[in-house]
């Protein structure tokens, strides 16, 4: 890729002195939305949060390099790092209630979002604030800002925390499940409002999710996590059409599908994400993998190309269409 928006090779992160995170590499470029998804566990948020340099007091981040458009988010300083958030990098978090303060209306929230160092007068300001109450789709603006988060729907907390991470139009956009809690309507209205803003300041999206029927609408390209690692990364259409690791394509069967058998239970991956005190060796779904051998629970496979965009860490990536069950 070209001259990428964000570049992140080989990241690592550990908790109490485990690998949480563990060699992580992405790359998205301006006006694309790369998609990291995976079941609860696998460490999509803690990879979140270590790009944007917030992570929780006991974890550490131990290795890797974080570009983003001349900048080395790994080795600025915090200082340094709290001009780029909400400037050039902005996220949005799981829970938009939780994120807002519950004692400032939400119009006074978005204007904070602008920086101290704005030199626009208190109009202006109020009047930018509008605008981006009324480009998220919420209606009498000048009624909503005075308002707090808990005279709002979960929906409207969500559009609010796309207005204030967008209103600076950052060059990068984490949003991390940003449609959990949210009915199917609202859901698709916010998926929708996000590739609006997206096509419109040309951002580089990293979506988080564990819904692959978000993923097929929203993304361009798509990564899959299981156990702090990457093990399946491509465009949509070619992972959706050609999964080449038994868990993505175990995924991929758990959507549910309009044409499909009526009153028949949804496929289920037996099992769970080992805890990371318990990673297994080797290929770390193997505990999971029908198609597991003994060179899967002993050694790790590499990443490697099917095609030039196109990259599994499978040993057995050319038999998931023909074997797996």
């Amino acid at each position: 890729m070209m001259n990428p928006v964000l570049s992140c090779t080989d990241l690592r992160i550990e908790i109490d002195g485990r690998p949480v995170v563990d060699g992580t590499s992405l790359s998205i470029a301006a006006g694309e939305t790369l998609a990291l998804v995976g079941e609860s566990g696998c460490g999509k948020s803690m990879t979140a949060l270590g790009l944007i340099r917030l992570l929780p007091d006991a974890a550490r981040l131990t290795g890797g390099r974080i570009d983003l458009q001349g900048d080395r988010l790994d080795q600025l300083s915090e200082r340094q790092m709290n001009r780029l958030r909400g400037n050039r990098l902005a996220m949005i978090f799981q829970e938009p209630v939780a994120s807002l303060d519950p004692l400032m209306p939400v119009g006074r929230q978005i204007a904070e979002a602008l920086g101290r160092d704005t030199d626009m007068t208190r109009a202006a300001v109020d009047a930018k604030v509008q605008e981006f109450l009324i480009r998220v789709g919420i209606d009498r603006p000048e009624v909503r800002a005075r308002q707090y988060p808990f005279q709002l729907s979960g929906g409207m907390c969500q559009r609010v925390m796309i207005a204030m991470a967008m209103i600076r139009q950052p060059i990068l956009l984490i949003a991390d499940e940003p449609t959990t809690a949210l009915d199917v309507t609202i859901q698709k209205q916010i998926l929708q409002l996000m590739a609006a803003l997206r096509r419109e300041t040309g951002s580089a999206v990293l979506l988080i999710t564990h819904d692959m029927g978000v993923v097929s609408e929203s993304a361009d390209r798509v990564a899959v996590m299981y156990a702090g690692r990457i093990v399946e990364t491509g465009s949509v259409a070619q992972v959706f059409a050609g999964p080449r690791h038994p868990y993505t394509a175990m995924l991929l069967r758990t959507i549910p599908r309009l044409d499909g058998p009526r009153k028949v239970a949804l496929p289920a991956i037996a099992g769970a994400v080992p805890d990371i005190r318990d990673w297994p060796q080797g290929c770390r779904f193997h505990p999971r993998c029908p198609l597991a051998t003994d060179r899967c629970r002993s050694e790790a496979p590499p990443l490697t190309d099917v095609t030039p965009d196109h990259r599994t860490a499978c040993w057995h990536h050319d038999r998931i269409a023909s074997d797996l069950p």
